[in-house]
This record gives structure tokens, C-alpha cells and sequence, in this order.
């Protein structure tokens, strides 16, 4: 069937990704090890006890109320009655790339966002040092959940039929449990591109001058570009539905990682010195978090 927004997945991916950073984190490090090859000057992305439990909470909350009104209150839930406007009122540039739902083309983009969701966790386990990885699945999580929670707000929000609903063979699970009028806008690119705009900006950060990352760049978004495609050829979305998926995702997949790109205590001097100012940090060491007060 279609995507149905679950909000249980949110919480499986969020807690999946950062226990999987967390695990190599979290190990005994060997003496060669302990000494964090990144210092403040060198640091490319902060964490912040008010910045990051205002994300993370405000991120969980919306995806959270999202989970209740459609899994308990059953909002937006409402089966097919049979009335459904022309396909001529479909707006021009949708009704030229309108097909037929595919079953085969809905699982491969099941099994692409998956895949793309999971993708930054190999790739920065081998490219960033161990006391990056907390720092990398907060700020990941915190994509995730407002990326989820903002698109199925909307959902929940515009009510806009799926393009397969104008032809013969729409899954029936769908039509029974509402999600056939969920098309605005496309969950599947929302997180694709959330997950490949993430990668690309943070690859970009930590390695400015490196080759790869073009690669990486393009690898991410063509992939998310093919989900997107994919789903209006499998019936699932119009046009405008993956557009603002991709940028809703993109939106969130750049300014959460951007957001920590600012030190909350300290700053660069002229001379490329770090100099500490008044207040509290947090940073990370073997096996804890580091809350450090200045007076």
C-alpha cells in the first residue's frame, strides 16, 4: 500500500541511528585513543543544553502529536465514498505526470527510504572521529523528527486525493483507512532528501576541500531524485506533492546541522585563538556528557 504516515518509525529510526553511533562512542577506548583529535578551534559542529533540548524535545513533541492523532483519535481517517472531482480539475503540470498505482514501484521506494534513512550512519562511522558521533545522531535525530513531523502535520492538515484514486486499481487498505487522501506532500521525499541534504552539508563541513565530496552530493540527492520519481510514477504523488516534500526535507536537512555550526561559549579571535566567554557548555567525553560552567 501507499505511505501511511507512522509515527512509530519516527521514534525505531531516531533511537536505531543514535544507539548505533553511540555504540562505537560508548566503548573503552584504547590511550591512544583518548585524546580527542578534534579540539575547540577545530570543531566544526557544537551541542548546546537549551539549543538541543528545544530541538529535540520541540522535534519529538510534534512528531509525538502527530503519532496519537493518527494511530488513537484516528484524525483525517475518513474511508472513500465514492465522490471524487474530475481529473480536469487537476492542475496542468500534476495531471501530466499522473499514473496508476503500482505495487512494485511503492515497495522499491519502501526499500530505497530505508535505505537512504539509515546511509549516514556507515559512512560517518568511517569518515569523523568517535567524539563526533554523538554530536552527528543528535543533530540526525533531530532532522528526522522535525522532517517527519512538519510533513505529517500537513497531511493531516491538506486534504488532496492520490493521483492512483483517478484510475482503476487503488489498494483498498488505503481507501478503508483514510491514507488514500494523504497525497500533499510526499513523506517518502521529505526524509529522502531530508537524510541526503544532512549527509551532503555535513560531509561538506568536515571536508571542504576533499574530492569526494561532490560524490557524495550527487550520489545522495540522485537517489533522492529517483524516490521522488518514483513515487509519481507508482501513482502515490503529483508533481507538486514530491517538490515540497524535497524541499521541506532539504529545508530541515541543512538548517539543523547549520544550527550547530555556532559555538555556544566560545569564539575565534583574531589570531585563531579560542577564546571562552561567560556561561555553560556541553561537550563530549569517553562514556559521559561534559556540562562545563564559566564565570
Amino acid at each position: 500500500m501507499c505511505y501511511n504516515p507512522d509515527m512509530k518509525k519516527i521514534f525505531i529510526a531516531a533511537v536505531l541511528i543514535a544507539s548505533f553511533f553511540a555504540q562505537g562512542f560508548c566503548q573503552d577506548l584504547s590511550p591512544a585513543d583518548t585524546t580527542d583529535k578534534t579540539d575547540t578551534s577545530e570543531k566544526v559542529f557544537y551541542l548546546s543544553p537549551l539549543r538541543d533540548s528545544l530541538l529535540m524535545g520541540g522535534g519529538a513533541a510534534l512528531a509525538g502529536t502527530i503519532f496519537v492523532l493518527d494511530k488513537f483519535v484516528k484524525f483525517n481517517h475518513d474511508e472513500f465514498d465514492g465522490d471524487l472531482a474530475e481529473k480536469s480539475s487537476i492542475p496542468a503540470l500534476d495531471r501530466v505526470f499522473m499514473n496508476k498505482y503500482s505495487k512494485g514501484l511503492d515497495l522499491t521506494c519502501d526499500i530505497m527510504r530505508t535505505s537512504m534513512l539509515l546511509a549516514p550512519v556507515p559512512l560517518f562511522l568511517f569518515t569523523t572521529s568517535k567524539s563526533e558521533w554523538f554530536t552527528l545522531a543528535m543533530m540526525y535525530g533531530e532532522t528526522l523528527f522535525w522532517t517527519w513531523g512538519t510533513t505529517d502535520l500537513i497531511k493531516n492538515c491538506v486534504v488532496r486525493a492520490r493521483p492512483y484514486m483517478y484510475y482503476d486499481g487503488a489498494p483498498e487498505e488505503d481507501l478503508k483507512e483514510g491514507d488514500w487522501k494523504n497525497s500533499f506532500p510526499s513523506g517518502h521525499t521529505s526524509i529522502t532528501f531530508a537524510s541526503a541534504a544532512f549527509t551532503s552539508y555535513v560531509f561538506w563541513q568536515y571536508y571542504p576541500e576533499s574530492p569526494w565530496r561532490w560524490g557524495v552530493t550527487g550520489i545522495s540527492f540522485g537517489l533522492a531524485g529517483t524516490v521522488a520519481a518514483l513515487r509519481m510514477a507508482g501513482g502515490c504523488h503529483f508533481f507538486t506533492d514530491v517538490l515540497t516534500g524535497a524541499l521541506i526535507g532539504s529545508a530541515y536537512g541543512i538548517l539543523i546541522p547549520w544550527l550547530h555550526t555556532r559555538a555556544p561559549m566560545a569564539r575565534k579571535t583574531s589570531g585563531g585563538k579560542v577564546e571562552k566567554l561567560r556561561g555553560f557548555e556541553m561537550d563530549i567525553a569517553p562514556g559521559a556528557l561534559v556540562f562545563t560552567v564559566r564565570k
